[in-house]
């Protein structure tokens, strides 16, 4: 009995403080920024994958292949605004092949590379060039865009120099319900 007691005195004090006042929950949210791979850049410039639901019957495989998007978005915060940019996106043949093991080997084989050059403008009634949509098709997979020449709306213009490059690498996430 006598060991009760000590028992009894100690349980109102640990209710009392075991208890914690109510925390009001917010809601909030978290934006993910990339970096940008080329350090050269002027501007903040990425590149995200996007798809269309596509249906193909197998006997037009061959004449009608998928084509594969990306998303491209320029950051550029200060004055003069962007009026146009020219990009180059690389990506791989849709024939079979055979896979590196190594990311060097990977860099460094170019025999099966596919490149296409985009001229992208701003939109009439847009400040500035932001982002853009890029399609291509016969391409098996889309593997870097650079950025060869950005044209500023006071005329000025800028282009990378020597071996520097403004590179975008794509995201392989891809959000559901986003473009």
């Amino acid at each position: 009995m006598h060991r009760l007691f000590p028992a009894l005195m100690l349980l109102p004090v640990t209710v009392l403080l075991a208890q914690s006042p109510a925390v009001p929950r917010t809601n909030s949210s978290a934006v993910l920024r990339s970096i940008p791979v080329g350090t050269e850049c002027p501007i903040g410039f990425r590149a995200n994958r996007q798809a269309t639901p596509q249906i193909l019957s197998a006997g037009d495989a061959q004449k009608n292949t998928p084509a594969l998007g990306l998303h491209l978005t320029l950051d550029h915060q200060t004055a003069p605004a962007i009026e146009s940019v020219e990009i180059t996106v690389y990506g791989v043949s849709p024939k079979g092949q055979v896979l590196p093991t190594t990311q060097w080997a990977a860099d460094t084989d170019t025999g099966n590379v596919i490149s296409k050059s985009f001229q992208l403008q701003r939109s009439a009634g847009n400040e500035t060039l932001n982002n853009a949509d890029i399609w291509m098709h016969q391409v098996g997979a889309l593997r870097w865009v650079d950025l060869n020449e950005i044209r500023y709306t006071d005329g000025t213009n800028w282009r990378p120099s020597g071996s520097a490059k403004c590179r975008a690498i794509p995201s392989n996430l891809i959000l559901v319900g986003q473009k």
